[in-house]
């Protein structure tokens, strides 16, 4: 009696095994893509500097160029970021970050879909202050959200539009004068180009 219910569930494994293996896989595979953006965008830069007692509040706006590689699914994309802000005013010799974006895609139509998501990485900055003879530099890490749509401009290329905030909120103290980054806040455009991968 036992070796007939053995039989029974064994066979009843194979039948179910075989038709599994008669389904085609692919359409339980994940078709992604890889990505590679080109970015430029314009952003506010918040800082203060000053004693405790004497302390300006600024906002710096810069222009910046960044490169984007990336992958993407249906419903995700992910990013490796390295961004550089150009300063045309000259107080900051150099303000670069480097970082990783994961986002999520409403796919609202098959012409564009809108994102949501977050970022984090480092953010490297060089400041001289007016009347300071010696560089202060941050290193410090940033987290942040980005949002914004992408147009499809064929099975390859997407025109993106979007917007990031990276809070950083770095401190350089010295004599007796801080420098205290806030966040940038960006307004930025990308082209991404896009194929399947094996």
């Amino acid at each position: 009696m036992i070796k007939d219910r053995l039989k029974k569930v064994l066979l009843g494994l194979i039948l179910t095994a075989s038709s599994l293996m008669a389904v085609d896989m692919d359409d339980y595979e994940f078709q992604t893509s890889s990505l590679v953006g080109i970015e430029g965008g314009y952003s506010a830069l918040g800082y203060e500097y000053g004693t405790p007692t004497n302390n300006n509040i600024n906002r710096l706006w810069i222009g910046n160029m960044g490169l984007k590689l990336g992958a993407e699914t249906r419903d995700f994309r992910v990013f490796l970021s390295g961004r550089y802000f150009y300063d045309s005013s000259s107080s900051h010799d150099y303000i670069v970050t480097y970082g990783a974006e994961i986002q999520y895609k409403f796919n609202v139509t098959k012409i564009f879909n809108i994102y949501m998501g977050a970022n984090a990485g480092i953010a490297n900055l060089a400041f001289r202050a007016s009347g300071e003879t010696f560089t202060r530099t941050i290193s410090d890490p940033y987290f942040g959200g980005d949002m914004g749509m992408n147009v499809h401009l064929g099975n390859s290329v997407d025109w993106e539009l979007g917007g990031r905030v990276m809070s950083i909120q770095a401190d350089n103290l010295r004599n007796g004068k801080t420098y205290h980054v806030n966040q940038i806040v960006s307004a930025y455009t990308s082209i991404i180009f896009k194929w399947k991968m094996d």
